[in-house]
């Protein structure tokens, strides 16, 4: 990808944004008006690169920020780069399964190729989870199921 701006995602990009990644989301807090850093890994980027879906808790700092500002910035390490990808964000009503959710559905406005100049990503960020195995993939199921509906 090139260091232009670019309004959607690439099919790179949508490729590797299928769920288990360390995203970083950026709002903009509720109460102070500064800038809110952290971290989701039930993300999915829809066919045509428009469209990001995650999932948060249903009471995370997050959701009431973007609640108040949907403007949200992701920063995404993978494909070789750092990107930054732009948005206008809506929040679902809370979803009560095993835990209670909330589905961020982000609108993607800009992606830009961020890597410092002659940088270039060869090994991506990985993380494991630390619960237990059996309550993991139940969570992962059904979060996945919801961030693929259409």
């Amino acid at each position: 990808m090139s260091k232009t701006n670019q309004d959607k995602l690439s099919q790179e990009l949508v490729d590797l944004l299928q769920g288990e990644k360390i995203v970083s989301l950026v709002t903009m807090d509720a109460e102070t008006n500064k800038p809110h850093l952290s971290i989701v890994s039930w993300l999915v980027a829809h066919p045509g690169g428009e469209v990001i879906k995650f999932a948060l808790g249903h009471k995370g700092t997050s959701v009431s920020n973007i609640q108040q500002n949907p403007e949200i910035t992701l920063g995404v390490t993978g494909a070789g780069s750092c990107f930054s990808i732009k948005g206008q964000a809506t929040v679902s009503d809370i979803i009560e399964k095993t835990m209670k959710y909330r589905v961020v559905t982000v609108q993607v406005e800009s992606v830009e190729d961020i890597i410092f100049y002659g940088g270039k990503v060869t090994v991506e960020p990985d993380y494991v989870k630390t619960y237990n195995e059996d309550l993991a993939k139940k969570l992962d199921a059904e979060v996945y199921e919801m961030l693929n509906e259409k």
